[in-house]
């Protein structure tokens, strides 16, 4: 390359001074000293980052990584994989405080990602998986401030489990939702035996205060010392009526019962 560079949008190249950092190169044409400055290559970022080499990009970058397999807290063995969105805003840390930039991002987010799971159930990781990317993203930013990027967020792809560990959440979904059938059932059959005994006593209080206006008001026409008469009476009858009704009883009534009757009420 000659005296001038052609630096694309969004893109930078870094020069070197006697194999030391001299300075960074932003977008448009620009110039750089022969046999002094010498452009700093990136070739062993594999296309990440970078083009032909030596562009460093600025915009935002996505990768994911390889499938890892971790252990949760209750020792369940699970394969996880994750998509990793990055931006450099240094771009000498990022060139010389970092050996292998891209793979120091991955194995970062690989080791983050093994620590939070083995932190957490599996029921908890199933149940907090944005938490998880959320916490995954602030620890592995932390992290990456000292190589001059930015983790703009870190989102879990894929997190599955052996056929056998599947098999046994199935069945403990299945017994879960037998279990809450279960529970509605009975709280439903309950909710109707206390709704037919509220109704059953509100028939008796409303037969029983239908009784006392009907008996009060025989009472003020015939007299109280009549109706107490009379109910005695249909007690009597009553009873012969209950004893009566198995046809295994015998029930013997006496002859004159109708002379009897009347005068319990003549008296």
């Amino acid at each position: 390359m000659g005296i001038l560079i052609s630096v694309p949008q969004s893109h930078v190249v870094v020069l070197t001074r006697f194999g030391k950092y001299s300075k960074t190169l932003t977008e448009g044409l620009r110039f750089k000293m022969p046999f002094i400055h010498k452009i700093y290559r990136v070739d062993h970022w594999n296309d990440i980052a970078n083009k032909n080499g030596f562009e460093i990009e600025l915009s935002e970058q996505n990768f994911n990584t390889k499938p890892n397999e971790c252990h949760t807290k209750d020792n369940v063995p699970v394969t996880v994989d994750a998509s990793i969105y990055w931006r450099i805003t240094d771009v000498r840390k990022a060139v010389f405080e970092v050996d292998h930039l891209p793979e120091a991002i991955i194995d970062s987010c690989l080791n983050t990602l093994r620590s939070k799971i083995g932190s957490l159930t599996l029921d908890d990781i199933l149940r907090t998986r944005k938490e998880l990317n959320e916490k995954v993203t602030i620890d592995l930013s932390n992290t990456a401030q000292k190589w001059g990027i930015n983790i703009n967020r870190v989102e879990i792809r894929e997190l599955s489990t052996s056929d056998e560990t599947a098999e046994a959440m199935r069945q403990e979904m299945a017994a879960e939702r037998k279990r809450r059938a279960s529970v509605l059932e009975a709280e439903g059959l309950a909710e109707a035996t206390i709704k037919v005994a509220e109704a059953e006593a509100a028939a008796l209080l409303h037969k029983a205060d239908a009784e006392a206006k009907y008996i009060k008001k025989l009472s003020e026409t015939l007299g109280e010392e009549i109706i107490g008469k009379i109910l005695l009476a249909e007690k009597i009858m009553e009873s012969y009526k209950s004893i009566s009704s198995n046809p295994a009883n015998k029930v013997f009534l006496p002859s004159n019962i109708s002379t009897l009757m009347s005068d319990q009420l003549a008296n």
